[in-house]
């Protein structure tokens, strides 16, 4: 039987997470050495404050009404970000020189991607509560765009002639 108490501890574990990534990327934005790696990384910060809100307001939903009454979570706009951001990419292609630490730093933050879209699949599939596993969805489904935006700032990075080539594609 699935107690209250397992419903809300991996909450709890994803608002640490979700914090410790809204960390790194504000650390990543400041010392990072390219305007791209600098927006991309305080976009994800901005992301991942998002998603503790919406974690926090989960969470207290489920304390205070023993996880009978649990907001409904909309769709995610992630698709739309992606492309919107990609655009904002190809305005850069002059500008661009990508350094080593950025690399390093797109590379870090798409293993810690990764990782949260993970934990987030590994408790869905725990849930039998519907509006838990919708929400767990949502939160896959904007891990899965993050990984997605730094894959693409990645390939940015190591082949900007490829990378425009496949977005005229």
């Amino acid at each position: 039987m699935t107690t209250k108490e397992d419903i809300i501890e991996p909450f709890r574990i994803a608002l640490k997470l979700e914090k410790d990534g809204r960390e790194f990327f504000l650390k990543a934005a400041r010392e990072t050495q390219s305007r791209l790696a600098r927006q991309t990384f305080a976009f994800l910060a901005k992301e991942e404050n998002r998603h503790i809100e919406k974690i926090e307001a989960f969470y207290a939903a489920m304390q205070n009404t023993e996880a009978a009454e649990l907001p409904l979570t909309e769709d995610s706009d992630a698709e739309d970000k992606l492309e919107a951001f990609n655009q904002r990419l190809e305005g850069l292609k002059a500008e661009f020189e990508p350094a080593v630490s950025d690399l390093e730093a797109y590379r870090f933050a798409l293993e810690f991607e990764n990782g949260a879209e993970d934990f987030y699949e590994d408790f869905l599939e725990k849930s039998d509560n519907p509006r838990v596993r919708k929400f767990y969805r949502w939160l896959i489904h904007e891990e899965k765009m993050h990984a997605r935006l730094l894959k693409s700032c990645l390939k940015f990075v190591e082949d900007p002639a490829e990378w425009f080539k496949r977005r005229k594609a």
